[in-house]
């Protein structure tokens, strides 16, 4: 059971709002390379999808056991989508539990809205896929070795690949800006400094807190276990080579639910949640 906070300490929530003012500027660059790493060069470009609020910054030496929450690798051939229930390891954690943070703001990875081909022109791999699982969230990326701004991971399976060479029916790791972690996993992707300042304004104590944090960008949606989407994909793999995933960039951009087909399938725009037909975003054949 939650203890309720008392009012005059600062909550979690209420240090969030000030996270980004937290960072200082060797926080923020750190931040700024890891986001643009993510979002694959996708730099050059006029809408912007929120602000500075996270901080990929190595924190030392990985735990000494780091839970590895994707273990099958791309190139496993699953059944077709649906015939295993989706999984979702968020549905799981009771909603009191769950300490949903003021959404960033994102300053360094842009949309360029204007052009519908912005996606299929910039990122290296466009396809459908289906959600088989949302795995759990994570702040410590086994492809950085480093803590990250908290990100969602799961598997997919390919249905149709629009460019760059995935096979339908192939299954592969994922992972997404955004997610759920336990608290002490997300106090571990603050830097020092961070830390150091929210416990100075708490009394030298931790904030209040629920056992999990949802953090993520304004204006993002939500990824669904179960579901079809239109991602557009940054592949990445660990130095060492035992861990390789597709980064969905673009947030709400890069991920938009897919529904028909041929000739009929329609994809959802985000921002006007309106369906408009793939033609409009992939250049078909």
């Amino acid at each position: 059971m939650n203890t309720p906070p008392d009012p005059a300490v600062p909550t979690a929530a209420d240090l969030a709002r000030n996270r980004s003012q937290l960072l200082g500027v060797l926080g923020h660059r750190a931040a700024v390379r890891r986001r643009r790493q993510i979002a694959a060069g996708v730099a050059a470009a006029a809408v912007l999808l929120g602000g500075a609020t996270a901080s990929v910054l190595a924190l030392g030496a990985p735990p000494a056991v780091l839970s590895e929450p994707v273990a099958q690798e791309p190139g496993r051939q699953p059944g077709p989508p649906g015939t295993v229930p989706p999984y979702d390891a968020y549905a799981r954690i009771p909603e009191s539990d769950i300490e949903r943070l003021p959404g960033g703001v994102h300053d360094d990875i842009l949309w360029d809205a204007r052009n519908p081909y912005y996606g299929y022109d910039t990122l290296p791999v466009v396809a459908r896929v289906h959600i088989d699982s949302i795995d759990g969230g994570r702040t410590f990326s086994p492809i950085s070795g480093q803590y990250v701004f908290p990100e969602t991971v799961g598997k997919m399976t390919v249905l149709e690949a629009y460019k760059g060479g995935l096979r339908p029916g192939t299954q592969a790791n994922y992972s997404r800006l955004g997610g759920i972690v336990a608290f002490d996993e997300y106090w571990k992707s603050l830097n020092p400094q961070q830390q150091d300042k929210m416990l100075h304004m708490n009394g030298g104590k931790m904030p209040a807190h629920s056992k999990y944090v949802q953090e993520k960008f304004m204006d993002d949606i939500d990824i669904e276990a179960g579901k079809e989407y239109l991602v557009f994909l940054q592949p990445q793999s660990s130095k060492d080579g035992t861990h390789r995933e597709y980064v969905i960039t673009g947030l709400q951009f890069g991920l938009r639910e897919v529904k028909g087909s041929g000739d009929g399938t329609l994809v959802l725009n985000n921002v006007t949640e309106e369906w408009e037909s793939l033609g409009r975003v992939v250049r078909l054949p």
